[in-house]
């Protein structure tokens, strides 16, 4: 038996020596796809919600409850904490939801107001091209309604359902308040009474007297509209508002005498009470 020695075979160390790395193309970068106008993001939501039954339910609402309720001349809108339509595709689609809803009220786009701290230059141009008004004082809601109004303030904070609502707190102010917001009872029912009557008092009282129309649940939109309805006070309602609370703004204006003491000493708590319920 010969004894040979193993060494790499030529072959194998030729196939090594021969091999040629293949580079891989470079793939061409792709330009960023342009972002859509933030008009054309609306007018499209504004065409869809147009197609959705939703949309015909809540305006059948909106017109049979005011013309019940004889509000049916409302010619101005006030919209409060919408947010950025250029950050939110909520506030886009309420957006959207406010424009159809003026257009079937015959509400002119001249006579809608809105103001909210976090709007941007984005947002301040779309409302320019959409000839809606933009509001230029930050009054924390508490604007004063001098006539029918309809208030789009959905998912707004509690405090700003207060301001409104203590602002207009007057037999002749407070039938003029129309809201399509988020079921002001609701927070009655899932409060304590006692934080209520510290953080909003006016709201306590008003809302359970309050004439309440849900609007439907919306499937592609469920979170931009959940739990809103219509709402507004009659006018005898009202009034037995005006004589029940008597006794509850009494015990506020004590509260209110202790915790501001210096103006207390200029106006006197009392006749500061009385004053938001004058008629």
């Amino acid at each position: 038996m010969n004894g040979t020695s193993s060494t790499p075979s030529s072959t194998s160390s030729s196939f090594y020596t021969e091999f040629s790395p293949v580079h891989r193309k470079k793939r061409k970068s792709r330009a960023p796809k342009e972002r859509e106008p933030l008009l054309a993001i609306v007018q499209r939501l504004r065409e869809e919600l147009g197609h959705d039954d939703w949309l015909s339910e809540c305006q059948q609402i909106l017109v049979e409850s005011l013309a019940k309720a004889s509000l049916a001349t409302i010619s101005e809108v006030i919209c409060l904490g919408l947010g950025s339509p250029a950050a939110s595709a909520t506030a886009r689609v309420q957006l959207a939801f406010l424009l159809a809803i003026c257009e079937n009220l015959n509400i002119d786009r001249a006579k809608v107001f809105l103001y909210d701290p976090v709007f941007t230059a984005e947002d301040m141009t779309l409302f320019a091209e959409l000839q809606v008004q933009l509001l230029t004082e930050n009054k924390d809601a508490a604007y004063v309604i001098d006539h029918p109004t309809l208030c789009f303030m959905p998912h707004c904070d509690l405090a700003l359902y207060e301001n409104i609502i203590r602002a207009n707190w007057s037999k002749t102010r407070l039938p003029n308040l129309v809201l399509v917001a988020n079921r002001l009872a609701d927070y009655v029912e899932s409060n304590p009474r006692h934080q209520l009557e510290t953080k909003a008092p006016f709201l306590l009282n008003l809302a359970p007297t309050l004439q309440c129309h849900p609007f439907p649940a919306s499937r592609p939109w469920p979170t931009a509209f959940n739990n809103t309805a219509l709402q507004h006070a009659g006018g005898e309602d009202v009034y037995e508002i005006m004589i029940s609370t008597d006794e509850f703004n009494a015990r506020g204006a004590l509260r209110w005498r202790v915790k501001n003491d210096e103006m207390t000493d200029k106006h006197g708590g009392t006749a500061w009470m009385e004053m938001q319920i004058e008629g």
